[in-house]
């Protein structure tokens, strides 16, 4: 049976979360890898580019500035 185009929108839009999730895990990944290189990395904050340090990206996810799980 074909399926309208509302019917396969309606597929797509209940993959929204698990693809958002994906993108999040992916990007922490990404940013982590960076960061235990001891690389910076820029984004993009109110229309202006800024460089994150990675003592500031292990802080984004609860870490010490090495990196490691804060006691």
């Amino acid at each position: 049976m074909n399926k309208t185009i509302s019917e396969k929108l309606a597929e797509h839009m209940k993959l929204i979360p698990e693809v958002t999730a994906a993108h999040e895990r992916a990007n922490r990944a990404a940013l982590l890898e960076h960061a235990r290189m001891g690389r910076s990395v820029c984004e993009s904050r109110d229309g202006q580019v800024v460089w994150i340090t990675p003592a500031e990206i292990f802080a984004r996810y609860g870490l010490d500035p090495h990196g490691q799980p804060k006691a």
